[in-house]
């Protein structure tokens, strides 16, 4: 009996699995593709947060629009603009009818900046916002510039509305949200900005820079709400009403 048939299997399937010859990735290969990938990660990623700050700036435009047609409203039923200092409770009621809620920053979740015309409501007001994007061309649409931004002592708020006066005009930049720093130079505040405090009037008012250590704020809140059930003060207050020892002094 012949057994070629035999010997021919075993060369065929020694020929079928031999990987001798056969090469794989190169150490140079392997990290070309792992570089490519990093690229590409890193061109999505940088994509993706550009979209984000987008959304974030169109969201923005949006509530500053929003307020702006809440505000003429207002102005029509009691023939002046209502006080801004409402924008401090981002999120509130405040301004209901008109508008349901007072939008916040959407990146921070902390208020919009406004204030007066020359200190009258009635007269103009001013709301400014902080774009991401600084090529956006509604930054110029509005009045701002890149350099400039909205006129403001600090430049980075390079987007507004504006009613009673041109976006370059003088303006009351104290009352608001964010009260003017003082021009002559201290030392660093202990307090964390972003806290809230009772100011010299009795009212609750959003901590920045201009609420030195020297004021003497003697506590902070962490929200309006807060704040606002120890003060009870929505005006200037006497010291009946709102003691000096809980204000920050003058």
């Amino acid at each position: 009996m012949s057994f070629s048939w035999l010997k021919k299997s075993k060369n065929i399937s020694r020929h079928r699995f031999d990987t001798k010859g056969v090469s794989g990735m190169s150490m140079i290969e392997i990290l070309i593709v792992v570089t490519i990938i990093g690229i590409l990660s890193i061109a999505l990623f940088v994509g993706y947060n550009r979209q984000i700050s987008r959304a974030r700036d169109a969201q923005r435009k949006d509530d500053l629009e929003d307020l702006r047609i809440a505000f003429e409203d207002y102005y029509n039923d009691n023939e002046c603009y209502p006080d801004l200092t409402m924008l401090n409770n981002c999120g509130g009621a405040d301004l209901q009818p008109y508008l349901k809620e007072i939008p916040c920053d959407p990146q921070d979740e902390l208020p919009y900046l406004g204030f007066s015309f020359e200190g009258d409501w009635c007269a103009g007001y001013r709301v400014l916002a902080q774009l991401e994007n600084l090529n956006d061309p509604s930054i110029e649409d509005v009045g701002c510039d890149q350099v400039n931004g909205c006129y403001y002592q600090d430049t980075s708020y390079n987007y507004a509305i504006a009613m009673g006066a041109p976006m370059t005009a003088g303006w009351n930049q104290v009352a608001g949200p964010t009260p003017l720093p003082t021009a002559t130079s201290a030392p660093t505040p202990t307090l964390e900005p972003g806290s809230w405090v009772i100011a010299p009037d009795g009212t609750c008012d959003h901590y920045t820079f201009a609420y030195l250590p020297t004021a003497g704020c003697p506590d902070t809140y962490n929200s309006y709400d807060e704040c606002f059930v120890i003060s009870g003060c929505t005006g200037s207050c006497t010291e009946d009403d709102v003691p000096l020892a809980i204000r920050c002094a003058r």
